[in-house]
């Protein structure tokens, strides 16, 4: 089956798409109030040496998230 959308551990570094959703409602709260929103376009900026974190900047803001959040956010092809 062909998947219509990524997610943010499928970026490679420096690359960028905007999110179009998120999977878990608890998390859409957390992930809102830090400026994750549908629409925002988000660069990977790198993953941590062990790969439990993601460093992204989201419209010009720099954040790290956890592996669970970043598997979250929905990402347009």
């Amino acid at each position: 089956m062909l998947r219509r959308y990524k997610t943010v551990p499928d970026l490679k570094a420096h690359e960028s798409a905007a999110a179009i959703s998120f999977v878990d409602p608890a998390l859409a709260c957390k992930l809102t109030a830090m400026g994750v929103r549908p629409g925002a376009v988000i660069e990977m900026i790198r993953k941590a040496p062990f790969g439990k974190a993601y460093y992204i900047k989201v419209d010009g803001i720099r954040l790290a998230l956890r592996e669970e959040e970043a598997f979250s956010i929905l990402l347009e092809i």
